[in-house]
């Protein structure tokens, strides 16, 4: 990957998915992140859908890439860290209120709606 293009390029941070890290770029610069949005990336101010980064376009990946020196290839693996975070999170929970003293206090707690 070439050098960034823009002054300020944090690398994202672990499980953090790709609307995340353009959030946290947009607070680095100091500007909302509908206006960063506008500004770096070129999306329109009304394409709220475009600002989800569900399914970021060529050119977002392409504008967001020359600006932090992230290959698109890793950008495209950020959505996917937010998933797996709550993956993990479902599997420890499980994992946990599987035990019986555990099943109980939650439980005790919430209610028996589980």
């Amino acid at each position: 990957m070439s050098e960034p293009a823009w002054p300020l390029h944090p690398r994202p941070e672990d499980n953090e998915n790709l609307r995340q890290y353009v959030e946290r770029l947009a607070r680095a610069y100091g500007v909302s992140f509908k206006t960063f949005c506008f500004n770096a990336l070129n999306i329109a101010h009304e394409d709220e859908e475009a600002r989800l980064f569900l399914k970021p376009t060529g050119e977002v990946l392409s504008r967001l890439s020359a600006g932090v020196g992230i290959s698109i290839e890793e950008l495209r693996t950020l959505p996917e860290n937010g998933w797996r975070r709550f993956a993990q999170a479902t599997a420890d929970f499980n994992e946990w209120i599987a035990i019986p003293a555990n099943r109980q206090k939650f439980e005790e707690r919430f209610g028996s709606g589980l």
